[in-house]
């Protein structure tokens, strides 16, 4: 299990897609998609789209700097 950590902890090419992915979800086209008048429990469907992206993020970020952690 500690072998498989590591090797997934240093692949940097996983964070190359992330950063990719990320950029392309906030480009003007996927932004655009959601740049609508819906809403969901009173939000605005464009607030609610970033606030998850955002969320994804920081849930990512999080998962690596535990799997660096438990390397110690």
């Amino acid at each position: 299990m500690k072998e498989k950590n590591r090797r997934i902890l240093y692949k940097k090419e996983w964070w190359v897609i992330f950063f990719i992915l990320g950029f392309f979800l906030i480009n003007y086209p996927i932004i655009h998609i959601f740049n609508k008048d819906y809403q969901v429990f009173g939000y605005p469907i464009f607030f609610l789209y970033l606030i998850v992206g955002w969320l994804c993020s920081i849930l990512v970020i999080f998962a690596y700097v535990q799997l660096a952690e438990h390397e110690e």
